[in-house]
């Protein structure tokens, strides 16, 4: 009997000084139309004055649009594309359980809108007719649908701006700002502002762009916010593979990051929390996933609470590169980005490099070489150790360094492939450091006669040797 009391006691301490697990849970998200300010607007000609005059005075009227009814036409449709991909977002994080609200709301009625949806919750009182906030009519079935305890977020765009320059380049630019609200507190407890612009010969082409960058940082913003993050828990452990509670329901992807975290209390009551081990999602099912663990201390085990680590979704390396055949030696500079998110051993990736080679061009006309590499990497592995053969090819070639109206060409001159080992250790939770070999070529698109005036137009390769730093 003694001995089933002492176990007990045991037991009932180790639940005390041992939280339990804590695993997140969908969250209801209403997300309301995307507002703006105003389309881009120019100021009319000199002497140009537009008023309305009456029998008690006059009343002047600001212009609004560009004066090209086809640039206007282009905003209100990029504004269109902008509300889908913002909606489109938070339904593909699969955490969240979106409603889509018809109504748009600016900054300026944000205040008003909660103290207007306070007012409801306390008083729990019928709307005879509809509210109105701002612009912007609410019925009682709106109030009623949102007192439930949402989180609202309130899209808005409070820069936009569409220009050409003198080569006929259009750039378009737009900032468009977050507010997110809980309903159940009446508190805003949070907002961020994402910039994305876009470039092309074409108008549309340009508004598209800076519409298309958004999701990318708006997916990352949102998963950053601790309100957001992901919590789950180690349910199995075998060796250095483990099983984490959550998978597709939960909008997991592979290449997902996963902190190991133990929290203690501290004897003001307040609770610290330390990372102990990290592990990373290498396969996802319906409700659960398998995952790598790349270092812990102590071991992972079963129970083990899980906080996401939000990514970009992909990694960025400077490496720097020698290459020779023994004879002629070329030095290489090269930013890589690898695609993360989504994959987990095999991933994709495209770099750019500048080779080293002396002067391409005369003293009038020089050009400035450059590198475009696409590529893959299979990597295996082995706690903070990454193992990773990759293989790339690519398109050499120079760009003019004189008129502005020929700087954007880009002039074919090489063609080649690059094979690498590479040996990465991860410092930290955040940096790799590596080292690099293998064989690659740059072949000549010219023949002899044109390599033989213009050295750096010949081809080169041989050995590689290098090594870089990469931020995850």
């Amino acid at each position: 009997m003694s001995r089933v009391l002492v176990a007990l006691m045991l037991a009932s301490c180790l639940a005390f000084v041992l939280p339990a697990q804590t695993f997140s849970e969908r969250q209801e998200i209403a997300i309301f139309r995307l507002s703006y300010y105003g389309q881009p607007s120019v100021p009319p000609p000199p002497g140009v004055r537009v008023e309305i005059r009456g029998r008690h005075g006059s009343l002047s009227i600001l212009l609004r649009g560009t004066g090209n009814p086809a640039y206007d036409d282009l905003f209100v449709r990029a504004f269109g594309a902008v509300d889908e991909q913002i909606r489109g977002v938070f339904i593909n994080l699969g955490r969240f359980d979106v409603i889509g609200m018809q109504q748009r709301l600016t900054e300026e009625s944000v205040d008003d809108f909660i103290a207007a949806l306070s007012d409801y919750r306390a008083t729990e009182a019928e709307i005879p007719e509809a509210v109105l906030l701002g612009q912007q009519a609410f019925t009682e079935r709106d109030f009623r649908q949102l007192a439930g305890g949402f989180v609202v977020v309130i899209p808005s765009v409070s820069w936009f701006d569409l220009r050409r320059d003198r080569e006929g380049r259009y750039t378009a630019e737009m900032q468009t700002s977050f507010t997110f609200i809980d309903v159940q507190e009446g508190r805003t407890f949070g907002q961020f502002f994402i910039e994305t612009s876009g470039s092309d010969n074409r108008a549309e082409s340009a508004v598209r762009s800076a519409v298309n960058a958004l999701p990318a940082e708006l997916s990352f913003r949102v998963r950053s916010m601790p309100e957001f993050q992901l919590k789950t828990g180690v349910l199995e452990v075998t060796g250095r593979e483990v099983i984490v509670e959550f998978g597709r329901n939960m909008g997991l992807q592979r290449g997902d990051e996963y902190a190991i975290v133990a929290e203690r209390v501290l004897s003001t009551g307040h609770i610290a929390t330390t990372e102990t081990g990290l592990l990373v999602i290498r396969d996802v099912h319906q409700d659960f996933s398998y995952a790598r663990v790349i270092y812990a201390n102590p071991r992972a085990r079963v129970g083990d609470q899980l906080h996401e680590v939000p990514r970009r979704g992909f990694e960025t390396q400077v490496y720097y590169d020698v290459l020779t055949d023994g004879i002629e030696i070329c030095s290489l500079v090269g930013l890589k980005a690898v695609v993360s998110r989504g994959f987990y051993d095999w991933r994709p990736f495209v770099a750019v490099e500048i080779p080293f080679r002396g002067a391409i061009g005369t003293e009038r006309n020089r050009f400035f070489p450059l590198n475009m590499v696409l590529g893959g990497e299979w990597n295996a592995y082995l706690g903070r150790l990454r193992i990773t053969p990759s293989a790339s090819v690519g398109l050499g070639g120079a760009v003019p360094l004189g008129s502005e109206s020929d700087r954007d060409r880009f002039y074919l001159t090489h063609v080649g492939g690059v094979a690498r080992l590479t040996g990465s250790l991860l410092l930290g939770r955040d940096v790799l450091v590596s080292v690099q070999t293998g064989l690659g070529y740059w072949l000549s698109v010219f023949d002899e006669s044109v390599t033989r005036q213009y050295p750096p137009l010949a081809g080169y390769g041989g050995l590689v040797i290098g090594g870089g730093v990469t931020l995850k």
